[in-house]
């Protein structure tokens, strides 16, 4: 794509300068920067160019996002390896070495799905222009505060996701984080797009900030806060990573390329046929289609969720919020609240109502736990709720694979040796 050509991405157009993402992915993967405001050339950092940093540091959040849904979805429960390359097998196989192509696979990759580099790539950029905004004056950026308020609400994200599906990380060079450590940083940038947004009267860059605190807070274990976080999501809110059908790999949807198209991986079979009452659950489509995968033992099952490689995955929407909200109901002993939340969720899908008569608190949870697999379902959200709940692995750890070795333990992404090697801090 040319400096001067146009894409639509989530209703918006971006006139992203090539060389933006070229120089962040390069500067990242080889660990050369000494701070964020490295990664992109210095004289691209004018205030006249503000805009353009945004959207381009959005951009960059967007393509790591596609690829975290695929690669936290294989490492978890959600989706199958179904191609015969080894790479693919250990993602699946809960077996990655920390050379793999989870730590330096870029969005230029879509077989292998990047985890860490884009990721992090994605933060540095949006912290860079965070802290070029907050330099600069009004007078110098029209529209500064909203545009800090949204960058500062994507990087957020991308620590949030760091700490959801990296067992640790490091950021600008510094020492490793634990996963704590990096929601604590998520946090901060929250309150910091909270803040902007509200004084730019940015409602939907508000929602999204306060909706991402809720799911940090919800990740650190203070489940109270969490639920009054998420209660002030407005219902219907909505905010998703947008893809272009044509173009580059980086702008496209790589679930439906992953499942729909190129079939490196299938959905797993415990999300085929799912229902509630006897009736089917829309909200997990499943297209169990009779073939086998290339490695000829994996049965192909296309999601239906996704309909072409345009299509946005979301972020943040009222329906995560509202189970935060049953979640901490349930926590509160406030059980009519949560189960009234769950059907209010099964009206809208046309399913049939969840009776919490005489149910216990652990029985209401575990149902706030299955509405989050299924509303949730390829959404990003499925290998953070695995790591919270302890859920246990399956099959588990020791159990032989379908076409070599045995499946192993790894819940999260082993910090990558291209961090190890190359950060002076580690």
């Amino acid at each position: 794509m040319n400096s001067s050509q146009p894409f639509v991405w989530s209703g918006r157009v971006f006139f992203v300068l090539q060389a933006l993402g070229i120089l962040a992915c390069s500067d990242l993967t080889n660990l050369q920067q000494e701070n964020p405001g490295q990664i992109l050339a210095d004289d691209l950092y004018a205030p006249a160019n503000a805009g353009l940093l945004v959207d381009g540091a959005i951009g960059d959040f967007e393509c790591a996002f596609h690829r975290y849904v695929v690669a936290q979805g294989v490492l978890g429960d959600e989706l199958q390896n179904a191609f015969a390359n080894s790479t693919n097998m250990e993602y699946d196989r809960r077996t990655m070495p920390t050379s793999g192509a989870y730590g330096t696979a870029t969005c230029s990759d879509v077989q292998f799905p990047g985890v860490y580099t884009p990721l992090s790539v994605a933060r540095a950029s949006l912290d860079a222009v965070v802290g070029r905004l907050e330099a600069w004056t009004d007078a110098e950026v029209s529209g500064r505060v909203g545009l800090l308020g949204q960058a500062a609400a994507y990087a957020g994200y991308s620590l949030l996701l760091l700490g959801e599906g990296m067992c640790s990380a490091a950021i600008n060079l510094g020492p490793e984080l634990t996963k704590a450590q990096l929601w604590q940083e998520a946090v901060a940038r929250f309150d910091k797009a909270a803040s902007a947004a509200a004084q730019a009267s940015d409602g939907l860059t508000l929602g999204l900030s306060r909706l991402g605190q809720a799911r940090t807070l919800l990740d650190l274990g203070n489940v109270a806060a969490a639920g009054a976080s998420a209660a002030l999501v407005p219902a219907g809110f909505s905010w998703g990573a947008g893809a272009a059908a044509g173009g580059e790999p980086r702008q496209q949807n790589i679930v439906y390329i992953h499942t729909n198209e190129s079939f490196y991986s299938s959905v797993d079979p415990s999300f085929a046929n799912l229902t509630f009452g006897g009736q089917p659950d829309p909200r997990v489509g499943v297209i169990i289609t009779g073939q086998l995968g290339s490695d000829g033992q994996t049965p192909v099952r296309k999601q239906t969720k996704f309909v072409d490689r345009g299509a946005s995955i979301p972020v943040a929407r009222a329906q995560e919020a509202r189970l935060i909200v049953a979640e901490a109901n349930v926590a509160a002993g406030n059980l009519p609240g949560a189960v009234g939340i769950i059907n209010a969720l099964h009206t809208a899908a046309g399913i049939l109502a969840y009776d919490g008569t005489g149910r216990t608190a652990a029985e209401v949870l575990a149902q706030v736990r299955e509405e989050r697999r299924r509303e949730l379902f390829l959404e990003g959200h499925r290998l953070g709720d695995l790591q919270r709940y302890n859920v246990p692995l399956t099959p588990p750890a020791g159990t032989p694979y379908r076409t070599s070795g045995n499946y192993g333990a790894q819940r999260c992404f082993p910090l990558p040796d291209v961090e190890r090697n190359n950060n002076p801090s580690l």
